[in-house]
């Protein structure tokens, strides 16, 4: 199972610049502000991926550790 620090909502993930560059070239426009305009952020893109992946592919029944743990 995934493991998160009580209260905490949202997690980092590591990626190289190269994909989230290439990550970005989907973000959707959602508005102008006063600065500039506003696109969607790496939290909503990765929700829609995920989404889709999720469509696509079988899932296990529990969720899996990132890294491996001795038993």
């Amino acid at each position: 199972m995934a493991r998160r620090k009580i209260g905490n909502s949202h997690t980092t993930i590591c990626v190289t610049w190269e994909d989230k560059e290439l990550f970005r070239k989907f973000a959707q426009f959602v508005k102008e502000t006063k600065t500039g305009k506003l696109y969607e952020s790496d939290s909503v893109l990765f929700h829609k991926l995920l989404q889709h992946y999720e469509k696509e592919h079988q899932k296990n029944e529990t969720s899996n550790t990132t890294y491996p743990t001795k038993t």
